[in-house]
């Protein structure tokens, strides 16, 4: 058991408690919970529904922990809890400090915290995507109006140049060959749907929109590529 998997562990426990208490009445995973520090989707970009598992589990660890408050059961939810923390380490191994992309875009936790402001840099983005998409802007001029728009136009006004970069998956048996982009939100790169703008989708992430069809150890930075259409 990781020292890292085990702070894994507590963070989801405490925002479980927090919920259970009222003390926080947002929704685990809601855009507010960006700035959370009890946010594990802050310190890993595990499959959704492995973390909504995960989630789970810490919740029946919380609820027994408030049923029988601090006193003599707590060795009972303390193995409770340790147990359920083995699981989950069997079972994501080695995955959960996996690479993020290809080639440099990691799921690494920097030491310094960027600003909170991506939320709103974000928003404020897909804005100015989805103006430019209603009107009809075709960045490298091949008569279509698609993903490859969408994800230049976000790269180019995403206003964080050193936090954001231009992605690609090709998963033929998903028939997935998309092109979107990704943002350092709090030292972690998330995958960002940069049409989500336009097609009325609740979240912006790029795991909340495609589901199951979007597999992240396909993503390739082909920023490079594409620069040449950022004006």
């Amino acid at each position: 058991m990781t020292l890292y998997s085990s702070a894994l562990y507590d963070c989801a426990v405490e925002c479980a408690l927090r919920r259970m208490n009222r003390r926080c009445k947002k929704k685990s995973g809601a855009y507010d919970c960006d700035d959370c520090k009890y946010n594990i989707y802050r310190y890993t970009d595990a499959d959704q529904r492995d973390v909504e598992l995960f989630m789970v589990e810490a919740e029946m660890s919380a609820g027994a922990i408030q049923a029988t408050g601090s006193g003599h059961h707590m060795v009972f939810i303390i193995l409770i809890s340790l147990c359920l923390l083995f699981a989950w380490v069997t079972y994501k191994g080695e995955k959960e400090q996996e690479s993020y992309t290809a080639n440099s875009v990691t799921n690494t936790i920097l030491p310094k915290q960027v600003s909170t402001t991506q939320h709103e840099n974000i928003m404020n983005t897909l804005r100015l995507v989805s103006k430019d998409h209603d009107r009809k802007v075709d960045v490298n001029k091949d008569g279509e109006i698609n993903c490859i728009d969408a994800a230049v136009l976000f790269y180019r006004y995403y206003p964080d140049k050193n936090n954001v970069c231009i992605e690609l998956n090709v998963n033929p048996p998903a028939k997935m060959n998309h092109l979107f982009n990704c943002v350092r939100i709090n030292g972690v790169w998330k995958a960002i749907e940069p049409q989500s703008g336009f097609t009325n989708q609740r979240s912006y992430y790029m795991k909340d929109v495609w589901g199951a069809r979007y597999d992240n150890s396909k993503n390739k930075d082909v920023t490079n590529d594409y620069l040449r259409y950022v004006k």
